[in-house]
Formats: structure tokens, sequence, C-alpha cells
């Protein structure tokens, strides 16, 4: 009775240690990190609709002292959760140490309804 008591407080632990996964729609929900991201937060995004085109605004913070280069590309959507455009080239962003920067992206065509925002610093 001991052992199965320990092992279910065992379990009930570890399962509240656990990251849950991004609520859908969340700002994290829509980042997909492509490797390596060091040192680099992704804050708040804000999105519109602007002349029937989606548009999105994206708040970067490189928490280190360094230098850091952000690659970068977005994934336009439609609502079906399909991309809607052909596939972007990776970008870079230069982040000097302690600066915060917004990006800024524009969907390429009015059927975009969403976007993934993929990223990686190597």
């Amino acid at each position: 009775m001991r052992k199965t008591c320990l092992a279910l407080a065992a379990v009930a632990l570890l399962a509240g240690c656990a990251t849950p996964p991004p609520a859908p729609g969340s700002a994290a929900s829509k980042v997909v990190t492509m490797g390596q991201l060091d040192d680099i937060e992704i804050g708040q995004m804000r999105v519109a609709r602007e002349n029937g085109y989606l548009t999105v605004n994206v708040a970067l913070t490189n928490s280190s002292r360094s230098n850091q280069t952000l690659f970068y590309r977005f994934a336009w959507l439609g609502s079906d959760g399909f991309p809607v455009a052909d596939e972007e080239s990776w970008k870079a962003l230069p982040l000097y140490g302690k600066q915060a920067k917004f990006l800024p992206a524009i969907a390429p065509t009015p059927a975009a309804r969403d976007f993934r925002l993929e990223v990686h610093t190597r």
C-alpha cells in the first residue's frame, strides 16, 4: 500500500511539472523554433487586417549582452490551416545586446487568415 501511494505521489508530482502546450491562438502557438534559439525572447504579437491583407508586428528582445542574429520566415496560412503563398526564404535580423525591436510583416495575399513564424539563431 505504501509503495502504491508513493508511486501515485511521484506520478502526480511529475505531471505537475510538465509544461502545458501553448493555448491555441496564443502568440506562443504561432512560433516554431527550427533549431536553436539563443537569448532571444519573442513577446507580444499584434495582428490586424489592413486593406484586406493580414499584418503582423512581433516584439523581440535580445536578453543577452552580446549581439545575436535571428533568422526568421513567415508561413502564411488560409482558413483551412494550409499555406496560401509560396514558402518564404530565410531572413536575417541582427539584434544588438539587450536590444528590443519590432518585426513587422504583411501577408503576400489577401487569402491569408493566419500565420506561423519560424525562427532560429543558428
